[in-house]
């Protein structure tokens, strides 16, 4: 037990003492002194669940501190009409006896509730709402003498009163095994404090179904338990909440931090895993392959002379393929790696590494008439490796989809949009049908037959992991016949 424990359990003890001697000396100022304590503590609990609903992910405590507020009210108005108090014109003891069940009620069902909302994202002002309808409801059977009898001059307790009583008992024996139910969900010493805090009510309770006058012996024990059940829930919820809030209202993302980095770490052991077995698949398949290519081309060089052309040209068909399938290995590796790479961000010139792929796409299309448009372009902020890697797709895209003009013209611009720039790339190409557009950033799927144009489909898949990867994004128009324009966004650079 620290410091703060023993402190509190010394005010209590303090507090008790007093009372008991208060009530030798007027009982009503016992009477108040204890329902205040009680309204107090109950606007309290209201007050740091409200200004933490915000940040506290267990609804629970968000849940019993506004119930909390509605049975401090019925309390309030329990304490200026007790007998003697002399608010109410009727100066009898079974409109604060009235009041006391329907508190004692929308505690106990409150109680009983409260765990299912452990771990539903329900709004407060829902709660809020429904709490403050059910207190109006209640009020207004009071006020119009619709709520049963629960006092009778000269005869005491009546007997809706005292099943109330039993009932209630039964209801926090209920909100008990619920809340046991769910003790994963709380801290230790919290689930304790508020065991122990719906004991003491039952308690209270109990001593209250024996009492036959608002000054008697069971009435004070009932108050005591009472006193002590709050001071309990105090503890638990404003105490534990503002002294260790981390415990409290954080406990769940302590947890949850706790699962992610576990999960990250099998994540990352899951990566290591992947990317030795991905390499020890591309050594197993690429050596079949080198077997396939190379022994068709020493058959085609040893007995090429002796083919007719057809057997000639299936012997081609299977280098050929040979070689798209270990095209396909490159890719699946590219695509797999991308999401993988950390990135290495920088201030990137974007006109220069155009120009810089440009080059090496020219140097390999010699022999075709093509022509770069480029605008200025402003800087961005990225690693140059991937975003070199987004524009050689996206160039060579459209180089292989013009290749059925005359002219190719490939247009290239940028500009600023805030913290992101946008980039484009057009081309005169063959363009492609948008309804297909759902598919077009998707792995290994083609708009345009292998036998028109070559390719694997995992280039725009590729482009569009590094993008996002980046957190920016990418979409594309398109015509058929009319080529196709590609845009991506990235976050913006400093003037370099």
């Amino acid at each position: 037990m620290d410091l703060r424990d023993k402190l509190g359990g010394i005010f209590l003890g303090v507090l008790l003492a007093g009372l008991y001697a208060v009530s030798y000396y007027n009982y009503l100022l016992f009477h108040s002194i204890s329902e205040i304590f009680s309204i107090v503590i109950g606007f309290a609990l209201f007050v740091v669940a409200w200004n933490t609903r915000r940040v506290m992910d267990n609804r629970y405590f968000l849940f019993i501190g506004i119930a909390y507020l509605f049975v401090a009210f019925f309390d309030l108005i329990h304490l200026f009409a007790y007998k003697g108090m002399g608010v109410f014109p009727a100066n009898d003891a079974n409109l604060p006896t009235q009041l006391w069940i329907a508190a004692r009620y929308m505690e106990a069902v409150s109680l009983l509730i409260a765990p299912f909302f452990i771990r539903t994202k329900a709004r407060a002002g829902i709660m809020f709402s429904c709490c403050f309808g059910v207190t109006a409801v209640v009020s207004l059977a009071i006020a119009r003498n619709i709520f049963p009898d629960c006092f009778v001059e000269g005869t005491g307790l009546t007997t809706f009163k005292i099943y109330s009583e039993y009932a209630i008992c039964a209801i926090l024996a209920a909100a008990l095994a619920v809340l046991v139910r769910h003790r994963a969900e709380f801290d230790g010493k919290v689930l304790n404090l508020l065991v122990a805090s719906i004991l003491a009510t039952i308690v209270s309770e109990l001593a209250f179904t024996f009492y036959v006058s608002v000054y008697g012996l069971s009435n004070m024990v009932g108050h005591y338990f009472k006193i002590i059940s709050f001071y309990l829930i105090y503890n638990a919820v404003v105490v534990t909440g503002l002294v260790k809030p981390y415990d409290l209202l954080f406990r769940n993302l302590t947890e949850s931090e706790a699962r992610l980095r576990e999960r990250t770490e099998q994540s990352e052991n899951a990566n290591r895993e992947l990317e030795s077995f991905a390499y020890s698949v591309s050594h197993d398949l690429r050596a079949p392959l080198r077997a396939i290519s190379g022994f068709s081309e020493m058959l085609l060089k040893e007995i090429g002379g002796s083919l007719d052309p057809e057997s000639k040209r299936k012997f081609n068909v299977i280098r050929e393929n040979a070689r798209k399938m270990d095209q396909l290995i490159d890719d699946i590796l590219n695509f797999s790696r991308t999401g993988r790479t950390f990135l290495s961000r920088s201030g990137i010139n974007m006109e220069m590494l155009v120009q810089d792929v440009w080059r090496e796409l020219r140097d390999g299309n010699s022999e075709r008439n093509m022509e770069l448009k480029m605008d200025p372009m402003p800087p961005a902020t990225g690693d140059r490796a991937l975003l070199r890697q987004v524009l050689s797709n996206l160039l060579g895209n459209a180089v292989k989809f013009t290749r059925d003009r005359e002219l190719a013209v490939i247009e290239v611009s940028g500009s600023n949009s805030g913290a992101f720039n946008s980039y484009c790339v057009r081309d005169n190409g063959v363009g492609f049908d948008m309804q297909h557009y759902d598919k077009l950033f998707e792995i290994f799927r083609r708009l345009h037959s292998s036998g028109d144009f070559d390719g694997t489909g995992v280039g725009l898949a590729i482009v569009k992991k590094i993008i996002d990867k980046h957190g920016g994004r990418i979409w594309a128009e398109s015509k058929p016949g009319e080529g196709a324009a590609f845009w991506f966004t990235l976050p913006a650079g400093v003037e370099l």
